[in-house]
């Protein structure tokens, strides 16, 4: 373990080294040799206060002290560091005194003055020491800072500074850099190991509380190690750790005091380069998205303007492509949030690496999209091969979504289009993820939904947007979406659902059966029509299909062909 006093306060055996003092006796051993001293006070001010006295070296001479014992005792409920006594006589009373405090003793005439005055010049010798090691420290880093040094660079600077490997775990546990001199100490799984199983004995757990480096015991293999852990906080924001490993777990004071100081001064600069490598990948992840909204919104005009981007990217324009759209999963804090939103599209498109697919990924407005490599030139295959990658990758999307913590139960609703080739035709692969998308949510469809899957709907898409499909849709339902008509529509809607059966319709609205009948023959009187013949329920559907169909469009255009 280390130790428990480190060399960066003054101490009571260090005290009594300089000349002036060196004839003079400690009576405590080793645990009041490495007694801190802060301030000394002369015997006639302690006696007369009852104010606390830690860290305080208290100076009496012996003629002044006539109950030894009791001063000692005194003393030390009022957290005194130790008792200074001059022009003293050794005796039985000293080892009995030093029982209840440090005690020091000396023959000598040794004014207060003069302890006084040590004890001050080498508290502040120390903490000059200190501010100087810091500001060498800070210089070499921040002058490679600078010069533009990465984090490696600066971890590899404080390694040789202290001769000890040096990590920086980032605020997930994750390690981002591990420098040290040969012959290697640790190994970078290990100690990642290491630090995620003993994160609670390291106080690495959650948001960092105490600021300043701290000195714990890590068992990285089968070495117990000490080390230096201080948390990285720029601005308020917890960004991770540097740890600066020990070579063995009982390291000298000094060389702790030394490291604390670096592990200090390097934390801010460290942050510093965090939060560049934050901003530029931040900056890389808004122009992916933005090359992701101009496949999805068709804003290249020519093949040779989107492989001019997409070699950025190394995006494979000539491939097969499926795109996916996936609803319920931004929250309105997600919305407030740039960096939120850039996480949630930067998971999406790691998902399934061993698949070995190209995979890009942005939000548009609530929803996530994905454009999905699904086969390559010449390496497809059977002509299914596509969708079934494109299902099973759909598949995937939402099983890592709904399992999410932060989605909390809520449901995810995921619908892609069918596979197109090359990037041009990807704004045709995502205005079907977006209709059945739509479809999806206002037909009750299964939670994944493909484009192929809906059929009748994707056959009858391009009649309902034809002047004859609108025209029979509005001339047919018409009647019975007058306000004047009530709740017709729905009760026309439900029977015809239910295939003409008046009494599953009627169970469905929860509704009497002779009301319900009353309200089948009040709408074939607007309709001019019986309700009861199957063509004529067809009839029903298919305008109701249509214009369905018609408002999902509507709403997908603006979407997709945004002015």
């Amino acid at each position: 373990m280390p130790h428990r006093y480190s060399d960066d306060a003054l101490t009571l055996a260090r005290l009594l080294q300089e000349p002036a003092l060196r004839r003079a006796r400690i009576h405590a051993g080793r645990a009041g040799a490495v007694t801190r001293v802060g301030w000394a006070l002369p015997w006639s001010v302690a006696e007369d206060t009852d104010d606390r006295l830690d860290g305080v070296l208290v100076c009496a001479v012996s003629r002044d002290v006539r109950d030894l014992v009791g001063a000692a005792r005194s003393l030390a409920v009022r957290g005194a560091a130790a008792l200074l006594v001059v022009e003293h006589a050794a005796g039985p009373e000293d080892g009995m005194a030093a029982v209840e405090l440090p005690l020091a003793t000396t023959g000598d005439d040794v004014p207060f003055a003069v302890v006084n005055r040590l004890v001050a010049e080498l508290t502040l010798a120390r903490e000059t020491h200190v501010l100087r090691y810091g500001l060498t420290v800070h210089r070499a880093l921040a002058e490679l800072l600078y010069r533009g040094a990465e984090l490696g660079a600066l971890c590899s600077q404080m390694a040789r500074m202290s001769q000890c490997p040096v990590a920086v775990f980032d605020a997930s546990g994750t390690l981002a850099v591990l420098e040290q001199r040969q012959p290697r100490v640790v190994e970078a799984g290990e100690l990642t190991t290491a630090f995620r199983e003993q994160a609670d004995a390291l106080g690495t757990t959650g948001e960092p509380t105490d600021l300043h480096p701290r000195v714990e015991l890590i068992t990285v293999g089968d070495r117990a190690l000490s080390c230096v852990v201080s948390p990285i906080v720029l601005g308020g924001r917890h960004d991770g750790w540097i740890l600066l490993l020990e070579p063995s777990d009982d390291p000298h004071p000094h060389d702790l005091s030394e490291h604390r100081v670096l592990v200090e001064q390097a934390a801010p600069i460290v942050g510093t380069e965090l939060l560049r490598l934050r901003s530029v990948r931040r900056a890389q992840e808004q122009a992916r998205g933005d090359f992701v909204h101009g496949l999805l919104h068709g804003r290249f005009a020519t093949a040779e303007d989107v492989a001019a981007r997409a070699a950025h990217y190394e995006f494979p324009v000539r491939s097969w492509f499926g795109v996916v759209t996936a609803a319920g999963v931004v929250t309105p804090e997600d919305a407030d949030s740039p960096a939120r939103l850039l996480g949630l599209a930067t998971q999406a498109a790691r998902l399934l690496p061993e698949q070995d697919r190209h995979t890009q990924a942005a939000v548009v407005g609530d929803v996530l999209v994905v454009v999905r490599e699904v086969a390559r030139p010449g390496l497809m295959g059977p002509p299914d091969v596509a969708a079934q990658a494109l299902t099973a990758y759909a598949d995937g999307l939402h099983r890592f979504l709904s399992r999410r913590r932060e989605q909390a139960g809520r449901p995810v609703r995921v619908a892609y289009g069918r596979p197109v080739v090359g990037a041009l035709a990807i704004p045709d692969g995502y205005r079907e993820a977006r209709m059945a998308l739509g479809l999806q949510r206002r037909l009750g469809l299964a939670e994944v939904c493909g484009y192929q899957e809906l059929r009748v709907h994707a056959v009858l898409e391009q009649v309902a947007g034809s002047a004859v499909g609108r025209t029979f849709a509005a001339d047919l339902l018409g009647p019975l979406q007058d306000p004047s008509a009530g709740d017709l529509e729905a009760t026309v809607l439900a029977y015809v659902a239910s295939g003409g059966n008046v009494n599953a319709a009627s169970r469905e609205l929860h509704i009497h059966r002779n009301t319900m009948l009353y309200k089948l023959d009040r709408a074939s009187r607007l309709l001019s029509m019986d309700l009861r013949q199957a063509e004529n329920q067809f009839a029903v559907w298919l305008a109701h299909t249509l214009g369905l169909l018609q408002s999902t469009s509507a709403e997908v255009t603006r979407v997709v062909s945004p002015v």
